[in-house]
């Protein structure tokens, strides 16, 4: 099934995939900075840090709009606290 997914992902999205690795559905599938499982998702710890290193007042409503993809209340809260005291 892999190279089923890679000519669909290569033909209908326009995308690349270079690395592959099986795992369980409880340890989630990684894509695009979110860990996807079977009744959420949420967002990589890499992916985490990466936003709170760069973001900033010009780029915070491209950050929540991300944010509001998965589980990431605790996430929004904690930037809208920072957001009020800044």
């Amino acid at each position: 099934i892999i190279n089923e997914i890679k000519i669909f992902t290569r033909e209908k999205l326009k995308l690349e995939i270079h690395k592959v690795s099986i795992k369980t559905i409880y340890s989630g599938v990684d894509f695009l900075g979110w860990a996807h499982f079977p009744k959420h998702r949420t967002l990589r710890k890499v992916t985490k840090n990466r936003m709170f290193r760069n973001i900033n007042e010009k780029n915070i409503a491209s950050y929540m709009g991300l944010l509001g993809y998965g589980n990431t209340n605790k996430i929004q809260q904690y930037i809208n606290m920072i957001k009020l005291n800044v």
